[in-house]
C-alpha cells in the first residue's frame, strides 16, 4: 500500500486513551512525516483541540464539532452553521425529555444551562469555550450554531437515538458516544468535511487514511480509501472498515498501525 497523503484520526477512543492522553510520541511522529497532512476528526470544539494539541496546533488540519467547520493554522477555512430558526426547534424537541441536556454548539462557543452534574462534567471534558446561561434559546442567535449536541444521562444515547422519528427538514441525528447525539445540518458529517480538505489540498480519495472507533466515523470511512476501526470499535463500525487494528485505543493501535503502514 502507498503512504498516504492524509491520515483523518478520530479523538476518543482512536488516537485518545481512555484516560483522554494522545500517544507521547505522536507530535514527534507529526513533524517527521512533513509529506504527510494529519487532521484530526473530533465532535470536540476546535478551541480544545487547539488547547489538548497546542505543542503541534499548526501543524496538525482540524475537523471539528463533527464535521461542522475545517480549522488550519488560525483560520476557519469551512463552517456549515445551522439556521437560526432550525436550533430553536431543536431545542423544543428536547425540552423536557427525560435525562437530556442539550448544549448549543456556537463557533464562538458552547452554551450550556448551569445545570450541574453529569451533564456539566462531560461538557467541561470537550469544550474549552463555555458559556452557562440558563436561557439556550437566547443564545440561538448571537453566535454562528454548528450543532445542537444532547448529552444523555446513563449512556443511554443509543436507546434514546433509535427513539427518534426520522427528520425530513434538512437537519439529521447523529449517534457520537454512548453519551451524546449530535443535531446538525444534513450536509454536515466528518466525511463531508474530510472531502472538503481534500478538495483544499488537491488529495484523492485514494491517498487517504482514516482512523475511527464509533457511528459516527462511517461517513469519515466513506470518504478515505483506506479505514481502520480500532480493536475496540463498535462492531458495525468494524464491519464499514477495510480494516480492524490489532491493538486497541489503550495500546496505542494507532501509532501501532502507522508504523505498519510506514514500514
Amino acid at each position: 500500500m502507498m503512504k498516504p497523503k492524509i491520515i483523518a484520526l478520530d479523538l476518543d477512543g482512536t488516537l485518545l486513551d481512555s484516560r483522554k492522553r494522545f500517544p507521547a510520541e505522536f507530535p514527534s511522529w507529526v513533524r517527521s512525516h512533513p509529506e504527510t497532512v494529519f487532521v484530526l476528526a473530533s465532535g470536540r470544539q476546535i478551541y480544545e483541540l487547539l488547547k489538548q494539541f497546542s505543542e503541534i496546533k499548526d501543524e496538525l488540519w482540524y475537523i471539528a464539532e463533527n464535521g461542522a467547520c475545517v480549522y488550519h493554522a488560525g483560520e476557519f477555512l469551512m463552517v456549515d452553521a445551522m439556521k437560526t430558526e432550525d436550533s430553536l426547534k431543536v431545542l423544543d424537541e428536547f425540552s423536557g425529555k427525560p435525562d437530556c441536556e442539550p448544549l448549543v454548539c456556537g463557533l464562538d462557543s458552547a452554551y450550556v444551562r448551569n445545570c450541574g452534574g453529569q451533564a456539566k462534567d462531560e461538557a467541561e471534558k470537550y469544550y474549552d469555550h463555555i458559556e452557562y446561561n440558563d436561557d439556550l434559546y437566547s443564545c440561538c442567535s448571537k453566535d454562528r450554531i454548528l450543532k445542537i449536541a444532547v448529552f444523555v444521562n446513563n449512556f443511554r444515547a443509543e436507546e434514546v437515538y433509535s427513539s427518534l422519528p426520522p427528520r425530513e427538514d434538512g437537519l439529521s441525528a447523529l449517534l457520537s458516544g454512548d453519551s451524546w447525539i449530535d443535531i446538525a445540518n444534513s450536509s454536515v458529517g466528518k466525511g463531508a468535511a474530510l472531502k472538503a480538505v481534500q478538495g483544499i489540498l488537491g488529495v484523492s480519495r485514494e491517498e487517504t487514511a482514516a482512523f475511527g472507533d464509533y457511528l459516527n466515523d462511517i461517513s469519515l470511512f466513506e470518504a478515505a480509501g483506506e479505514s481502520y476501526a480500532m480493536a475496540n470499535s463498535h462492531p458495525e463500525l468494524k464491519k464499514a472498515a477495510k480494516y480492524v487494528t490489532r491493538y486497541t485505543n489503550d495500546e496505542n493501535g494507532v501509532m501501532e498501525a502507522l508504523k505498519e503502514m510506514y514500514k
